[in-house]
């Protein structure tokens, strides 16, 4: 018998993650640029975040230079985009206006530290824009992978601590991390209560 897949995670039913998804009307929009093999990877966070978020979407690829979509955006004077990525001249996220919000896009890499690096070397147009960078105090719930640096972040976590940093509403963005960690303690039962490192 072939396994069934939810239609809206792409997940099989028996693994479908939809009762973790949340849904939020996000001002400021987010892309996630997402590595070929973390697509279908069961204990990533794109895609939960994607679809809690109205406003995101998901990229798959590991070169977007010639991306149409993210190239428009990029080239239009009415839109803001930045790519999220500790660079050393990063800005630290923080409140901006509600006019600022609605133009601004951010960009997220989802893929391990050493594929996203690899993903920002091949593509010329991520390479141009300015960055921004979270706290380096936030801490991460993100116990199903493993982590290579201290304050490692899920793409999940990092999406919403730069949403709470950049429209200054923490409880707006509070159930989203709630559920991922609902989603990683699921994880775990799964696997029979054992951390799956990566």
């Amino acid at each position: 018998m072939s396994r069934q897949y939810c239609t809206r995670c792409e997940r099989p039913l028996v693994t479908c993650i939809c009762k973790f998804v949340q849904t939020i009307d996000n001002h400021v929009q987010v892309w996630f640029l997402q590595h070929p093999k973390e697509q279908h990877h069961s204990k990533g966070s794109a895609k939960l975040a994607h679809l809690s978020l109205r406003n995101s979407r998901i990229l798959i690829g590991e070169d977007f230079s010639d991306c149409d979509a993210l190239n428009q955006a990029i080239q239009d004077d009415q839109v803001n985009v930045r790519l999220l990525y500790p660079s050393n001249d990063a800005e630290l996220a923080r409140p901006i206006s509600d006019q600022q919000q609605a133009k601004l896009v951010i960009v997220i890499l989802d893929a391990t530290w050493k594929k996203a690096y690899k993903m920002l070397q091949l593509s010329k147009n991520l390479q141009a824009l300015p960055t921004i960078t979270l706290d380096a105090e936030i801490k991460s719930q993100y116990v199903i992978r493993k982590h290579h640096k201290v304050n490692d972040v899920s793409s999940l976590e990092a999406c919403a601590h730069a949403l709470i940093a950049l429209e200054d509403n923490p409880t707006k963005y509070q159930g989203l991390l709630n559920a991922f960690t609902s989603f990683n303690q699921w994880q775990l039962e799964l696997s029979g209560g054992h951390q799956q490192q990566k």
